[in-house]
């Protein structure tokens, strides 16, 4: 445990030296300093192609465990009695991080979703109800084969034609050995007819689909679309463990994040972790896309660097302290900047370092809490703070605009009125207008990935009070999700209003902002699911759903109401609760 702190403390303090001289340097070397980035760029891409190129040429695949909410939902009520040095509001993991603290807690049968089976043998469509579906392993190393199915029919009441359904069908490749390496990889394409109202929604994202990947509109009103989902995991020690992938991340402990979500489509990113004692510490290296800009003719690309510090100080307190600065690949004032080195620096508070350099970069800064106060429960939270300006607003005794802040407060309770496998939680998040946006001329640094948000799906300027019970037994399943925001947005000002993340800061009034501010719009969202897990190890399930949506606003007052039923893997999350 002494060894490898003092060598994170040695690595930290040395990389810190480099970057602070490299600063220096930086300044009176511009020019070198693009083709220093050039070549960097060069030989981490060399470096990024090595890597993928081994993973598939060693067959390293993994179990990387599901954001989705039935999943989440289980993994909250078996940590909570887990090892009190295990921190969890970092969640897109894989299971062979927690196995460790973990693997005794499994106890039903939608547990298996956790881990992949290392009984010794090989079948193909054997145990197509209990395991997965095809598999082979010598006790040492496990592959895996599964089936990605979304296959739903059934109709709304608010179009012109009343039929939805999703055909959507894929593969799921996965790998672990040794309990070191591990590699996952997914495929799905396929065809979606959504709700009126996500046909909106996929239009205000430029044809990207809430959850998913960038859709093509078809002749009957439907959309075609296709998403890749990758992961290598390499964990030399408990100590350490290196990542890389294709897809998404999610940091806090609530059903929303307000710091960073899976609510916007895959990227690629890299991570990198290490637990000592009662710290976890993770560095996630993004790249990130704003399709509404070209450069070059591409998408304009910009870069992320997030540093997550979580500490467990007792047995019921954690609390995570968060960073995150967002760079453009290609800067009009820098030029070709690819992956700034100086954002290498594995300590966490980068804001200093912006100043220091002058930078116009989107920096942002955040804590999450969670607070176990009784068995069966715990309180959670975020604060995410994108900028402040308290003394000018003092001053003027009116809120400046750049004070860009957002919260959450939540409570999670399992085996609710002692009924076993009963949970609920409700949750609140409040966030201010024009957070996650960004001025200085650079919109595109804003706080998003393809068009949509990174945190939550309602963007700004919003109240929102989320209450989901979910029960499982055996293989059935059920969940009541009832949701109520209220955001302002705009009624016709010649500014952003503050909720549209790509407006810009341009012309909007120094002091008097509020949150809610401009046309108020309220949005009912009611959804009952009842399941049932035809295979708990692969997720592949028979659900139904029946939804209720109500929008009202000056001048609107909308209601949406949609049934649905078919087989579905339930792997990721798609938020149409907006």
């Amino acid at each position: 445990m002494i060894p490898a702190i003092v060598i994170l403390l040695i690595v930290c303090c040395v990389t810190h030296l480099y970057v602070q001289n490299f600063i220096k340097l930086r300044a009176a070397s511009r020019e070198l300093r693009a083709t220093h980035y050039s070549r960097l760029t060069s030989h981490v891409s060399r470096f990024t192609i090595i890597v993928f190129v081994f993973s598939f040429s060693s067959n390293t695949f993994s179990q990387q465990v599901p954001l989705d909410v039935l999943i989440q939902n289980r993994y909250n009520e078996i940590t909570m009695d887990a090892d009190t040095s295990l921190f969890t509001g970092f969640r897109s993991i894989n299971w062979l991080e927690v196995k460790p603290f973990l693997n005794n807690k499994k106890s039903e049968i939608i547990d298996s979703t956790f881990g992949l089976s290392t009984t010794s043998g090989s079948y193909a469509f054997k145990h197509l109800g209990n395991d997965n579906w095809i598999q082979t392993s010598n006790g040492k190393s496990t592959f895996t084969i599964d089936p990605y199915v979304v296959a739903t029919a059934g109709a709304q009441n608010h179009a012109a034609e009343h039929a939805i359904y999703q055909l959507v069908g894929g593969i799921r490749l996965q790998e672990t050995i040794n309990d070191k390496f591990s590699f996952s990889l997914g495929f799905a394409s396929g065809y979606s007819k959504f709700p009126s109202y996500i046909n909106s929604t996929i239009d205000s994202n430029r044809g990207y689909i809430p959850g998913f990947a960038k859709g093509t509109l078809t002749s009957n009103g439907g959309y075609t679309a296709t998403q890749v989902t990758g992961n290598i995991t390499y964990i030399p020690s408990k100590y350490f463990l290196i990542a890389a992938g294709y897809g998404k991340n999610f940091i806090g402990d609530g059903y929303r994040s307000l710091i960073f979500s899976d609510n916007s489509s895959n990227n690629p990113y890299i991570r990198l972790q290490a637990r000592v004692w009662k710290l976890t510490y993770n560095v996630i290296y993004n790249k990130m896309s704003n399709p509404r800009y070209q450069v070059d003719g591409h998408n304009q690309r910009k870069y992320s660097v997030m540093h997550y510090l979580g500490i467990n100080f007792s047995k019921k307190f954690q609390l995570g302290l968060y960073d995150n600065v967002i760079w453009y690949q290609k800067d009009s004032s820098a030029g070709e900047r690819g992956f700034d080195v100086q954002y290498l620096n594995p300590l966490i508070f980068l804001r200093p370092i912006e100043f220091e350099i002058g930078s116009p970069d989107n920096a942002f800064i955040g804590i999450t809490y969670k607070y176990k106060f009784y068995k069966q429960g715990f309180l959670y939270g975020q604060i995410g703070l994108d900028d402040l300006n308290l003394t000018t607003s003092l001053d003027h005794h009116s809120q400046h605009f750049g004070n860009k802040y957002g919260l959450q407060l939540g409570i999670f309770n399992k085996d609710l009125f002692h009924v076993k496998d009963l949970s609920w939680r409700f949750e609140w998040n409040g966030v201010r207008p024009y957070m996650y946006g960004h001025g200085f001329g650079k919109i595109g640094l804003n706080y998003t990935n393809n068009n949509q948000s990174i945190a939550d799906p309602f963007n700004a300027n919003f109240h929102e009070f989320i209450s989901i019970f979910q029960y499982h037994n055996q293989r059935w399943y059920g969940m009541l999700e009832n949701l109520f925001a209220i955001r302002g947005e705009n009624p016709g000002l010649p500014y952003n209003n503050g909720e549209d993340l790509w407006g810009g800061e341009v012309g909007v009034p120094t002091f008097g902002s509020k949150t809610l501010q401009g046309d108020k719009h309220k949005y009912f969202y009611n959804q009952l699911s009842l399941g049932y897990l035809l295979n708990p190890r692969n997720g592949l399930s028979i659900q139904g759903d029946a939804m209720y949506r109500h929008h009202s606003a000056p001048g609107i007052s909308s209601n949406n109401i949609f049934f649905q039923i078919g087989i579905q893997t339930r792997l990721f999350n798609y938020y149409h609760d907006l």
